[in-house]
C-alpha cells in the first residue's frame, strides 16, 4: 500500500514539474512529428497492401490455370 502511494505521489510531482517546464510545447512538437510518421507508415501500408495484393493475384491466376488442365487446339 505504501508504494502506491509513494507512486500516486511521484507520478503528481513529475507531472507537475512536467508542465511547470514547458510541457505543453514539447507534446506539441511530439505531436508533430507523430503526425508525420503516421503519414509514413500510411504510405508504406499501402505499398505493402498493394505488392501483397499482386503477388495473391499472380497466384490466384497460376491455380486457376493449373485447374483448366493443358489447352488442346
Amino acid at each position: 500500500m505504501k508504494k502506491f502511494i509513494l507512486g500516486i505521489i511521484v507520478g503528481a510531482a513529475l507531472l507537475v514539474v512536467f508542465i511547470y517546464v514547458g510541457g505543453g510545447t514539447a507534446l506539441k512538437v511530439v505531436g508533430k512529428k507523430a503526425i508525420e510518421i503516421g503519414e509514413k507508415v500510411e504510405m508504406y501500408e499501402k505499398v505493402l497492401k498493394d505488392t501483397t495484393q499482386g503477388l495473391l493475384d499472380k497466384k490466384t491466376d497460376k491455380q486457376t490455370n493449373k485447374d483448366k488442365g493443358p489447352a488442346t487446339h
